[in-house]
């Protein structure tokens, strides 16, 4: 019997779902909750940044000045492509995807 490591198991990299809510309802309030509260990679050192971006796919929305002041501090070309991606009056959602390091 032969016994893979378990690094050899994992992806090579990291998949992020990024949701944007430009309608003008929480999707999460019909459940008594004000976003998702499920970190999206089980890893304790990128679970503030997951649940902080869960955050612009439950509250509506205004424009593109809120998503830049909600990611105040994150890379510009992240932040940059989030405003490019947002539509309001609609629910956008796209993936990220980065490589993991050691």
């Amino acid at each position: 019997m032969t016994v893979k490591p378990v690094a050899a198991t994992e992806p090579s990299t990291w998949t992020l779902r990024v949701d944007l809510n430009g309608t003008d309802t929480n999707p999460f309030h019909q459940f008594g909750l004000t976003q998702n509260p499920f970190p999206q990679l089980g890893r304790m050192e990128f679970d503030r940044y997951t649940l902080h971006l869960a955050k612009l796919g439950a509250d509506p929305i205004p424009d593109t000045d809120y998503i830049r002041n909600h990611l105040r501090g994150w890379d510009p070309e992240f932040v940059d492509g989030c405003c490019a991606r947002f539509k309001k009056g609609e629910m956008v959602t796209f993936f990220i995807h980065w490589p993991r390091t050691a």
